[in-house]
């Protein structure tokens, strides 16, 4: 009998219920939870282990102690031997927080790599959220339509946000195919869900989205308005006629977005809607349309130019604020005409619209003019210097 089938004693192995249970928290962390049960009925013994090559593990039983069987070192007291258990168990969790991530991403990974496409299905009705976040960053990776309503089905259940978010991702990422699913998400319950739609929406670009969208303008949630706002913007020209109809039909909420998002698209058509949005009688839908005009930049000058020579009131000053954002120097010299039979608050706005419009220009001409003076300084030390060699 070789020495690696008996411990001394002549006690075999499979009389000794710790020996294995020691073997397997080394070879399976997950599976032994330290179940030391069992009687040692010999003197302490030396357990070898080939695998790890621990070349000293001592075991005494003590029966009178807690079931959890007290673990101890020979010749050491009841105290020690407490402190040796609790090191061992802290050591093994330790491994199992370390080896868990490793084998979840190694599964997924594998299943990935194979195609599995029904194996990542399951793992996305999985308890753990680690194995729904994993299986589903590989499922967007994969792209197969088949696995979109399995993955909108977990998009509108109750769960981690993070999960939900990256379940939009790989919606996003899937496509065409997404789009049903997702404009019926926008009538959801939960603003997280609706929110999340909106922005895989505008990630596809696709224009099924559009109208839903606009609709969702009217949240009652203000995030959620904001995001559709920013989802529409992402869809682009195509969504460019349906907000100008918002704008100038809708109601406040309608053109507080579809200014939003225009200002992200940039479109030349909608510069005269956005215009004539700056005498809105809601100041967040004038605020907006001012940031779209000057987001849209030179090529809404002329237009607000020619608005500003034919109209009055407060909407001839948002009109002139827009251009002093812009630096229009185009618009000085109307301005300058405004200004000479213009009232005294408006000839305050005109002044400093133009003082806002010269500034740049100055500041470039006295930089101009600094360096200029700075050369000729440089160039009169040169020559002196060579003159004194």
């Amino acid at each position: 009998m070789s020495r690696c089938d008996t411990l001394p004693g002549q006690v075999r192995r499979s009389q000794i219920p710790a020996y294995a249970a020691i073997t397997a928290c080394f070879s399976d962390w997950k599976k032994a939870r330290c179940d030391l049960s069992g009687r040692i009925n010999s003197s302490p013994a030396r357990i070898p282990h080939r695998r790890f090559c621990i070349p000293h593990i001592f075991i005494w039983y003590r029966p009178t102690y807690h079931p959890m069987r007290t673990l101890m070192l020979p010749g050491q007291g009841h105290s020690y031997s407490r402190v040796f258990a609790l090191v061992l168990l802290l050591v093994f969790s330790l491994f199992d927080q370390l080896k868990d991530p490793f084998l979840i991403v190694n599964g997924i990974k594998r299943m990935q790599k194979s195609h599995d496409i029904p194996g990542l299905v399951r793992a996305l009705k999985h308890p753990d959220s680690d194995i729904q976040y994993e299986a589903v960053v590989a499922l967007g990776e994969l792209r197969d339509p088949g696995t979109v309503a399995p993955l909108a089905e977990l998009f509108t259940a109750d769960g981690y946000t993070a999960v939900r978010w990256k379940v939009a991702e790989a919606l996003t990422r899937i496509g065409a195919p997404a789009v049903d699913p997702l404009i019926a998400a926008l009538s959801h319950a939960d603003d997280d869900v609706r929110w999340k739609a909106a922005i895989a929406l505008g990630g596809i670009r696709d224009a099924r989205a559009i109208d839903p969208l606009i609709r969702l303008l009217s949240d009652t949630d203000r995030f959620v308005k904001g995001r559709a706002a920013l989802a529409l913007g992402m869809i682009g020209e195509p969504a460019v006629e349906p907000l100008i109809r918002a704008l100038t039909e809708g109601d406040g909420n309608l053109r507080w977005g579809s200014a939003i998002a225009l200002g992200r698209i940039r479109d030349p058509r909608a510069i005269e809607p956005l215009i004539r949005a700056l005498a809105d009688k809601y100041g967040n839908v004038r605020a907006e349309a001012a940031a779209a005009l000057v987001a849209t930049g030179e090529p809404a000058i002329a237009t607000l130019i020619r608005y500003l020579k034919f109209t009055d009131g407060p909407a001839r000053g948002e009109v002139m604020d827009v251009l002093g954002e812009l630096h229009a120097t185009e618009a000085i010299e109307p301005l300058i005409q405004i200004l000479e039979r213009a009232e005294e608050e408006e000839r305050v706005t005109i002044a400093e619209v133009i003082d806002e419009i010269l500034t740049p220009e100055a500041e470039a001409l006295a930089k101009s003019i600094w360096g200029s003076e700075g050369n000729n300084e440089g160039k009169g030390a040169g020559k002196e210097q060579h003159a004194g060699e």
